[in-house]
């Protein structure tokens, strides 16, 4: 419903229209009353871009510490963020962006206290689990917004992917891959992440409906290539799994260490960056599970905005993306 359609409907003008909405007068009682039982009617709702645009006296500073440095499953992530910036530059909307490496919850803590000197008034974060960074966090007066993994802490929403249901979902592909039983190493980013953690646990809760097969090891490769290819290369020295699960970034060096060893080993990963899908071109990967970093990115500045500018909370504070499994004829 528009100020037009409204203003057809009521017989006048759109300009009346608008100073019934406005409140600016020179209306009469009965037109007004009119006017408005349509809007109620109809469940009109303003245009909130336009309407923050009038009511903004400032412009707004969104700050964003993200864990993008090496990793380039964030490469979607911040061109979602970078999108939106730009959709709402001409609404008054900044935003400065901390790119980090690794998961230093001390590095993150200074990170968070630089962007807090350029008086954000709001936060975007790729939260480490901890208690230190949950402290600063919850000193913090301003809405923050968890991105692609969760924290407990008081925020107006995160925004990222189910990660247990994720890792169950990679739990059922391996089920059907090892369907007469077998061992399965893991390797994960770091278990201080909760999305890592909670991928583990629930490809755990769907493998162990099996009688046969179990996780037999846990690594963490702090999201970086040469620490997972030198952490894997070293593992398959002495083991020899039966599939590998890579549930975070560094799979490109883990799977390079995977074909140096000369092992035939199933493997399964999360996400749809280059290397994964070269890899699922070439059957080295059998599977991936997906979870659109380009919409976490976008709804994340969206969310913050819509609160920033127009008080407006989500419907939902939990804003999980979509699962999507992808195979090597997957379009």
């Amino acid at each position: 419903m528009t100020i037009r359609e409204i203003a057809e409907l009521a017989g006048t003008s759109r300009g009346t229209v608008d100073r019934v909405i406005n409140g600016r007068g020179n209306v009469s009682p009965e037109l007004e009353k009119k006017i408005r039982e349509i809007i109620q009617r109809e469940n009109y709702q303003p245009n909130q871009l336009a309407q923050a645009l009038i009511n903004s006296r400032k412009h707004l500073r969104i700050g964003v510490v993200i864990h993008s440095v090496g990793n380039p499953f964030f490469d979607d992530v911040i061109k979602g963020i970078d999108e939106r910036t730009k959709k709402l530059k001409s609404y008054g909307l900044e935003v400065q962006v901390e790119h980090l490496k690794g998961y230093s919850e001390w590095e993150q803590i200074q990170a968070i206290d630089r962007l807090l000197e350029q008086e954000i008034d709001g936060l975007i974060i790729t939260p480490i689990n901890v208690v230190p960074v949950q402290k600063r966090l919850e000193t913090i007066a301003i809405p923050i917004v968890a991105l692609n993994t969760d924290i407990h802490i008081n925020k107006l929403a995160f925004v990222g992917c189910d990660y247990h249901n994720n890792g169950m979902i990679c739990g059922d592909i391996a089920k059907l891959i090892l369907h007469q039983g077998g061992t399965i190493a893991a390797v994960v980013g770091n278990f201080d992440m909760s999305g890592h953690k909670q991928r583990v646990e629930g490809l755990e809760e769907s493998v162990g409906q099996h009688p046969n097969i179990v996780v037999t090891a846990k690594l963490e490769n702090q999201d970086d290539d040469q620490i997972s290819y030198h952490l894997v290369k070293d593992y398959l020295k002495t083991h020899s799994p039966h599939l590998l699960y890579f549930g975070a970034a560094g799979i490109a060096g883990g799977v390079q260490a995977v074909l140096e060893s000369g092992k035939n080993i199933p493997i399964i990963t999360v996400d749809e960056t280059d290397c994964v899908k070269k890899n699922l071109e070439q059957g080295i990967v059998w599977a991936t599970v997906t979870q659109q970093p380009y919409l976490q990115g976008d709804i994340s500045v969206k969310i913050l905005y819509d609160y920033l500018a127009n008080k407006k909370k989500p419907k939902d504070p939990y804003c999980y993306t979509k699962g999507q499994i992808k195979l090597k004829h997957s379009k």
